[in-house]
């Protein structure tokens, strides 16, 4: 048996013709990452509107506003994160060019192997390399793991957002990071 731990990572970024392995990957690990905490009614909704294979397939495609960036074991994918340049900015950082890491998830299997250290640090790397001040995100209040994570990479609060998690109206923290 392999020890998944010991085995390296790439990272590459997505293209359209990783639609169908995307687009299982997003719907698997969100419901992994929410399913206990919310009622199957609103997963539901949620990804059949967000991780349908169409509109993942047109994110994919859209490179100007979107960057996907995928990473893999063994050729099978893992995790991945998700840049989206078109975003509403928080009114916090009105003045500054800023980027929303909009998506980052990562198989429960494969987490606290720094999976997602590296989607992120790819992510930042990038923002840097197109000349952004910052990077923001919006985080469900009550994904503790998540928000931890993030400080620990750097990320800051900076107030909060209304999220329409299916039919569930949620409270997101915004949190970012300056370049």
């Amino acid at each position: 048996m392999i020890d998944i731990a010991k085995v390296p990572v790439q990272l590459r970024l997505g293209t359209k013709e990783d639609t169908k392995v995307l687009t299982k990957l997003a719907s698997e690990t969100m419901r992994e990452a929410f399913g206990e905490q919310n009622e199957s009614k609103h997963i539901d909704a949620y990804i059949s509107q967000a991780f349908h294979k169409l509109s993942v397939q047109a994110e994919l495609a859209d490179t100007k506003h979107n960057t996907f960036w995928l990473a893999f074991q063994n050729e099978e994918l893992v995790g991945y994160c998700k840049l989206n340049r078109k975003s509403e900015k928080p009114r916090n950082l009105k003045g500054y060019k800023a980027v929303e890491l909009q998506r980052i998830y990562v198989y429960d299997q494969y987490k606290g192997q720094g999976i997602g250290k590296q989607l992120l640090e790819a992510c930042l790397e990038q923002a840097r390399q197109e000349k952004y001040q910052a990077v923001f995100l919006g985080v469900w209040e009550k994904n503790e793991s998540a928000i931890h994570f993030y400080e620990h990479m750097g990320f800051e609060k900076m107030g909060w957002h209304y999220f329409l998690f299916g039919f569930d109206r949620q409270r997101d923290y915004w949190m970012v990071k300056r370049l």
